[in-house]
């Protein structure tokens, strides 16, 4: 099976659905001082995403900023699509953690169903620290 390069470490198999949503704005307030600060450059990230007919991947376009009186750089939250630093999407993480504690899946067979059904692998431990998480804030 050919695999195209996601980035460096992950490789996103052939007939993967990429959707590209724009979140880059020319201008931000900051979020210490609400001080307009103007966008000094672009990130870009890729999330997985429960896909429906096949592998699904988020890219994402953002803008990040910087504030002359605060002397800080600081992206717009993205927490309505995923977490900091997150590499699926809370989609993806809600339904993986619902197979784990309202269907009573052991994390082995929530994996495997998160790879049959909805094209996402998830490992047992990334879907461990989220149920765990999940059970801690309730």
């Amino acid at each position: 099976m050919s695999e195209k390069t996601m980035s460096s470490k992950v490789a996103v198999p052939r007939g993967t659905k990429f959707r590209k949503i724009n979140m880059s704005r020319k201008v931000a307030n900051c979020p210490r001082c609400n001080e307009v600060s103007k966008r000094h450059s672009i990130g870009r990230r890729r999330l997985r995403e429960v896909g429906i007919s096949g592998p699904t991947v988020l890219e994402v376009t953002y803008s990040k900023h910087y504030c002359e009186k605060c002397r800080k750089h600081f992206s717009l939250p993205m927490d309505h699509l995923a977490l900091p630093s997150g590499r699926f999407t809370n989609r993806v993480r809600r339904t993986a953690v619902d197979l784990v504690i309202k269907q009573a899946l052991t994390l082995e067979k929530a994996t495997q169903r998160m790879r049959q059904k909805y094209y996402v692998h998830v490992p047992p431990t990334t879907l461990h620290d989220w149920v765990v998480a999940e059970l801690t804030l309730a």
